[in-house]
């Protein structure tokens, strides 16, 4: 990924912006009963490589920081609400996902998962600013 960012940095006029987002997988995702900012009924964890491969990303940025080809502008975290009609659902929708753990650890009985399903996932972000080198 070092490489991408070098390439990013080459591109882009003095001063210009790059944004880096992705799925922050230190974060379990969180599943909602009824409505996005529903009660949090269960939880879903991430796979493990694609936790090491998020490492990797971290580690790049850092990377790039250090050799003073970007500076930080702003960094944090936002999240995203994925429906689902019901449990059905979000289970098919796991088995096929790459970054999700196949499974939700449910906190709550199934008679407290009242439908629709929401998974809120936590995706972090930092705005980059090319730097004079």
């Amino acid at each position: 990924m070092v490489d991408a960012l070098q390439e990013a940095h080459r591109i882009l006029v003095a001063r210009g912006l790059f944004v880096d987002a992705r799925p922050d997988s230190r974060i379990h995702a969180r599943v909602r009963a009824r409505s996005p900012r529903g009660q949090v009924v269960g939880s879903i964890g991430t796979q493990r490589l694609t936790k090491s491969d998020d490492q990797l990303s971290d580690r790049a940025i850092r990377e790039v920081l250090r050799r003073k080809l970007f500076r930080s502008r702003r960094r944090g975290r936002l999240w995203h609400a994925i429906p689902f009609e019901d449990a059905s659902e979000l289970n098919d929708y796991l088995s096929d996902h790459l970054r999700f753990s196949r499974r939700v650890e449910w906190r709550a009985p199934a008679a407290r998962r009242t439908t629709p399903l929401f998974v809120e996932r936590a995706v972090r972000f930092e705005v980059l600013e090319k730097s004079g080198k």
